[in-house]
């Protein structure tokens, strides 16, 4: 008889331990969400990268053609190309919820007037921030409005000086008319004018012209011989002059246009992903993000015994993170990255908790 009423206590008890238990399940089409409970996410983290690339683009002159002829050089630029570099990178990160990691929990669906209140506080994008714990850990998670942008800004546009010279030259023409009276012969010459287009050539031999004279004017002004040095006045002229020589060397030489191009790309990467291209250059050279795991998580079960009255949670892991370009690291941060990470439940039995809102992880528990 005893033994009937201690079996028929335990499953009171047990019974109503089953009442009182937190069922949770993952997201999906066959769950049912409409018995009273709560929804929530497991964060996942954002790459936000931001780069700074210079491009330098080599120019041919509209003369380069006759840079040796003219010049005697040979060392010119005679095709268009561009190489690029990157000159500052900048790798952080910031939360947002994670689609595949979504859950229902549902509440008991009895409850005794002894049970003590339970709270969940859930951060403003769905993450579950705390549970039956005080308001200090209520902190949102990390985020950033920015988007995607690109801006360019040009030190030297693709025009040279003084290629945008007059194109016309003056043909002068003489016409010899004899004109014999008796014996004699007299020659009758008259002037025809006429305008005619500059060949290139030309205009290579006129610019050729300009340079030499440059210099002489450069050097009768150094030498004193054309102006008296009044104050800064000589550094001027030489330094206005000096220009002006360089700009008609860059119509043989070609020159170099720089410009600094900023990109910022927003990266979610993948549970199994190791590498990422985030860029290519038109040179076929690649920008890329290489992720190499602590293993903090390594001895984690990859799948944890889903129980009742337990909440999921997930422990990141820890990861460095390389930007590289044409074999060279140009960045390198260690951060938590969630999806690398593992699931794990926490006990909702007479316990508080803390949850990191920017990983998931959990802070703190407490038990009663």
């Amino acid at each position: 008889m005893k033994a009937k009423i201690f079996s028929l206590i335990t499953l009171v008890l047990i019974a109503s331990s089953v009442f009182a238990q937190f069922r949770i399940n993952k997201i999906s089409a066959n769950v049912n969400t409409a018995p009273n409970g709560i929804v929530y996410g497991l964060p996942r983290t954002v790459l936000k990268i931001d780069l700074n690339i210079q491009k330098t683009t080599q120019i041919p002159g509209p003369l380069s053609a006759y840079a040796k002829e003219y010049l005697g050089v040979e060392d010119f630029i005679a095709k268009t190309a561009s190489t690029y570099d990157v000159i500052n990178a900048d790798i952080s990160s910031f939360a947002e919820v994670d689609p595949l990691q979504m859950y229902y929990l549902q509440f008991p669906e009895q409850r005794g007037k002894d049970d003590p209140e339970n709270s969940f506080v859930l951060s403003n994008i769905g993450t579950i921030i705390s549970y039956n714990a005080d308001g200090e850990y209520n902190i949102q998670p990390t985020q950033t409005t920015n988007v995607n942008q690109t801006y360019q800004i040009y030190n030297d546009g693709n025009a040279f000086e003084y290629n945008a010279g007059y194109n016309r030259k003056k043909v002068i023409d003489t016409i010899i008319k004899k004109i014999n009276i008796d014996t004699i012969t007299i020659d009758r010459f008259t002037f025809r004018t006429s305008w005619a287009g500059l060949s290139e050539k030309d205009k290579a031999n006129e610019a050729a012209l300009k340079i030499q004279n440059i210099r002489e004017q450069r050097f009768n002004l150094l030498t004193g011989f054309q102006e008296v040095n009044y104050g800064g006045s000589i550094v001027y002229m030489d330094n206005e002059l000096k220009k002006m020589e360089n700009d008609y060397l860059r119509l043989f030489l070609g020159k170099e246009v720089s410009s600094i191009e900023t990109y910022t790309f927003f990266i979610i990467v993948n549970k199994d992903e190791d590498s990422r291209i985030i860029m290519e250059t038109p040179n076929g050279d690649q920008i890329k993000l290489i992720f190499n795991r602590h293993g903090n998580t390594e001895l984690i079960p990859d799948k944890p015994v889903q129980k009742e009255n337990h909440l999921y949670y997930r422990i990141p892991e820890n990861t460095g993170i390389e930007l590289t370009y044409k074999g060279k690291v140009y960045k390198k941060v260690t951060l938590p990255i969630s999806q690398f990470g593992k699931l794990f439940m926490a006990s909702l039995n007479n316990t508080a908790l803390y949850f990191d809102p920017n990983t998931g992880n959990l802070l703190k528990m407490i038990k009663k």
